[in-house]
């Protein structure tokens, strides 16, 4: 299986500071703080591409409940301000960070080889599941009872992952003071990786099921809808479906219908939601949508066509750190 490459330059490409990246000639690894890198490592195109050549769309319970696992992975490492790079003899290195929310509690790491092979990525976490009721929040493992979540390609041994093993068991600094209290209270309730698990990584898991498209949806648009990418929401007959919490509002607020006025609402439409590049979506789009006119709308590039259903369009936001958002809109002819 190929395997996502980082540079070997990792320093200056990912974190814009004058580091070197070779390994360093001592008996153990060596960890170093870095100052807060221009962008997020969940923003940075490479790490996102490296999630998700290993992991996909596939999706899973770690930190949240019934989520993308790269979403989960990539929010693992939000922080700007805990980079740390841990640096082993055979030159293998861990870059990782914290969620931003909280003490570091959740967190993630990627493990990355001499040759600048992304080989696991660890998330920590507390297999969070849902609450029994839909408004109350998500419930998580104890401290005591963290789990390492280690996501590998098919095939890789285990034992390459220790590295990542090592890592979760450095606890960020409150934590860590939580774990040296003299309190015997405080270290019961203290982080500890209780179990690690080893998952076989998915990238070829389709990001969206037929199932999930609204009602009138027209199968001929089914092409338009790429399978990097999972459905954020749909509608249909002037109604949301999903997300199911907002199902059966009107698909458009006032504000959406004045910043975007619509002569006539879309019978159906489907919003994707993609870790992809947007110019390789717009790539792939002039492909997926030949004959449709492409226009720039403000902050979104726009497709519209035709076909045998009738109009659609394909609207595509960058989000930035939280992806593309790729609306699929169809108006039947009357």
């Amino acid at each position: 299986m190929k395997k996502t490459l980082i540079p070997a330059a990792l320093a200056s490409l990912v974190f814009a500071c004058a580091f070197a990246a070779h390994a360093q000639d001592t008996a153990g690894p060596v960890t170093t703080e870095l100052p807060p890198p221009t962008l997020r490592l969940s923003e940075q195109t490479r790490i996102r591409s490296a999630v998700i050549g290993l992991v996909g769309y596939a999706r899973g319970s770690y930190t949240e409940p019934d989520t993308l696992i790269a979403q989960q992975l990539l929010e693992g490492m939000r922080s700007k301000f805990d980079v740390t790079r841990t640096v082993w003899p055979d030159g293998r290195q861990v870059i990782a960070s914290v969620s931003g929310g909280g003490h570091g509690e959740e967190r993630a790491a990627m493990l990355i080889d001499a040759d600048g092979r992304v080989q696991a990525v660890g998330l920590v976490n507390g297999h969070c599941r849902a609450a029994e009721k839909r408004d109350d929040p998500k419930v998580c493992n104890p401290l005591p009872q963290t789990v390492l979540s280690v996501f590998q390609h098919a095939g890789a041994s285990q034992a390459d992952a220790a590295p990542l093993v090592a890592w979760s068991k450095q606890l960020p600094s409150f934590l860590a003071a939580m774990a040296d209290s003299d309190d015997p209270a405080d270290v019961a309730a203290a982080q500890k990786i209780a179990s690690v698990e080893y998952i076989t990584g998915q990238p070829g898991v389709p990001g969206w099921r037929a199932e999930q498209l609204p009602p009138g949806f027209p199968a001929s648009l089914h092409p338009l809808l790429v399978q990097t990418a999972e459905v954020n929401s749909s509608a249909s007959a002037g109604k949301i479906v999903l997300p199911k919490g907002l199902a059966g509002l009107p698909m458009r607020t006032a504000y959406e219908r004045s910043q975007r006025p619509e002569a006539r609402l879309p019978d159906a439409e489907v919003t994707l939601r993609s870790y992809e590049p947007i110019a390789k979506l717009v790539d792939t789009y002039r492909e997926l949508a030949k004959g449709a006119t492409l226009d720039e709308e403000g902050r979104e590039v726009v497709f519209n066509g035709t076909d045998g259903a009738g109009r659609y369009s394909v609207r595509l936001r960058d989000a930035k750190e939280t992806g593309v958002f790729i609306t699929v809109a169809s108006w039947k002819r009357k």
